[in-house]
C-alpha cells in the first residue's frame, strides 16, 4: 500500500510538472530536469529491452505528437516550439518532442511502406545534442525529410532495415536526464521542423510497422497523387472545356509547356512530374503536416489552379468579390472547409457562367468524394 501511495503521489507530481512546463528537452536538444526524466522512466517500467504497443485503438497515425500524447506506453514530456529553457532560463525554441527512458533503452530504424532500406548517420555535438543520428530515405513520398535522435549513449551509422536497432538512449551532450529527442524535419532543415508523426515515434522506439488501417490516409506526393488521379477522366475534347484537348487533368497549354502539343499522348510518368511541378510544388502541400490537408491542398491545385488554391486558403477574394474567412489551426478542420467552400464555389461558377453547368454534377461528385475522404 505505501508503495502505491508513493507512486500515486510521484505521478500527481510529474503530471503537475508537465503541465507547467517543467522538464524535457530545450533549443538544438538541450534536456529539462533529469527528476522529471528519471521518475518517468520509473514510473512506466521500461527496461532496456522493452517494446510496448500502441495504447490507442486506432490512431492518426500521421498527426504530429505533442507533449502529453501517450506513443505505444510513453509519455512525450515536451515538444516542438519555444519554451523557457530549463538550464539557463531563457526563452529558446525546441525542435523536437522528448521522451523519458533509462539508458541503454534501444533505438530502432524507422520507414513507411516500400522502403527496405535508410541511412543512419552519426554525430556528436558536446554540450548540445550530445551522440546524435540523423535518419534518412524513411519517407519515400518525401525523399528530402530526415528524422533525428538525440542524446544518444550509443550509434552505429550504416544503412538499415526499418525495425532494426542502431542506437541506444542516453544522456549525452546538453542533457540532464536520459531520455529520446526525436525531430521530423520534412526539407531536411532545421528551419523546417515539425511536430514528429506519431508514425516515427512509434517506429523508433518500438521497431514495429505501424498497422494501418485501410480508412487512413498517407501524407506525401504519391498518396495525394493516386486519389487525385483516379478522379481524373482520360482523353477528352468537350467543346465547352475552356482547357481545350484534356488528359488526366493535363490542359493542352500545360502540356505544351513540357514538350507535348497534345496532353493525350503523354506517358504515365511526365503527367506524374507534371503534376509535382506544376501543383503540389507550387502550392506547397508537402508543408501541410496532415494527409487530409496535403491532399485537399493538391487536389485543389489540379482541379482549381495554383491560384484557386490560394484563393481557398489565404483568405483569398472570389471574382465577385466574396473572400474567403482565415482557415481554422486545426488541419482537418481547415481541410473540410475548404472542401466544402469547393462546393459552393462550383455554383458561383455556373451562375457566372451558365454554359459550364454541363461539368456541375462531376464537380460536385469530385467535391463529396474528397468530403468522405478526409472525414
Amino acid at each position: 500500500m505505501a508503495n502505491s501511495n508513493l507512486e500515486s503521489a510521484l505521478a500527481g507530481g510529474i503530471a503537475k510538472g508537465i503541465r507547467e512546463g517543467v522538464g524535457g528537452a530545450i533549443a538544438d536538444g538541450l534536456v529539462g530536469l533529469a527528476t522529471v526524466a528519471t521518475l518517468a522512466a520509473i514510473l512506466l517500467n521500461l527496461g532496456p529491452s522493452t517494446k510496448p504497443t500502441s495504447t490507442e485503438s486506432d490512431p492518426d497515425w500521421n498527426r504530429g505528437v505533442k507533449r502529453g500524447d501517450e506513443v505505444a506506453g510513453y509519455v512525450v514530456g515536451s515538444d516542438v516550439g519555444y519554451r523557457i529553457h530549463p538550464i539557463s532560463g531563457e526563452r529558446a525554441f525546441h525542435a523536437g518532442v522528448d521522451v523519458a527512458a533509462p539508458t541503454g533503452t534501444p533505438v530502432f530504424a524507422i520507414g513507411l511502406p516500400g522502403v527496405e532500406t535508410v541511412r543512419v548517420d552519426c554525430g556528436n555535438e558536446p554540450g548540445r545534442a550530445g551522440i546524435f543520428a540523423t535518419i534518412s530515405g524513411a519517407n519515400p513520398s518525401n525523399p528530402s525529410q530526415t528524422f533525428l535522435a538525440m542524446h544518444l549513449s550509443l550509434c552505429n551509422p550504416g544503412e538499415y532495415s526499418p525495425g532494426e536497432p542502431f542506437g541506444q538512449v542516453g544522456s549525452t551532450g546538453g542533457s540532464t536526464g536520459p531520455h529520446l529527442h526525436w525531430e521530423s524535419r520534412p526539407n531536411g532543415t532545421k528551419e523546417s521542423v515539425i511536430p514528429p508523426e506519431y508514425w516515427s515515434l512509434y517506429q523508433v522506439i518500438t521497431g514495429k510497422l505501424p498497422p494501418r488501417s485501410s480508412s487512413n490516409l498517407s501524407t506525401g506526393f504519391d498518396a495525394a497523387y493516386q486519389w487525385t488521379l483516379g478522379k481524373e477522366g482520360g482523353c477528352s475534347d468537350h467543346p465547352a472545356d475552356r482547357g481545350g484537348r484534356t488528359y488526366k487533368g493535363i490542359i493542352r497549354s500545360v502540356a505544351r509547356r513540357h514538350g507535348y502539343s497534345d496532353p493525350c499522348t503523354m506517358p504515365e510518368s511526365k503527367i506524374q512530374e507534371i503534376y509535382l511541378k506544376e501543383y503540389w510544388n507550387p502550392a506547397r502541400c508537402s508543408e501541410w503536416q496532415t494527409a487530409q490537408m496535403q491532399l485537399v491542398c493538391f487536389d485543389t491545385a489540379v482541379n482549381f489552379g495554383v491560384g484557386g488554391w490560394q484563393m481557398f486558403s489565404a483568405q483569398g477574394k472570389r471574382r465577385d468579390g466574396h473572400r474567403y474567412p482565415p482557415l481554422s489551426r486545426d488541419e482537418r478542420a481547415a481541410a473540410r472547409a475548404i472542401a466544402q467552400w469547393r462546393l459552393e464555389f462550383r455554383d458561383f461558377r455556373v451562375r457566372e457562367a451558365p454554359d459550364q453547368r454541363v461539368f456541375l454534377r462531376g464537380w460536385r461528385n469530385r467535391d463529396r468524394a474528397l468530403l468522405e475522404k478526409i472525414k
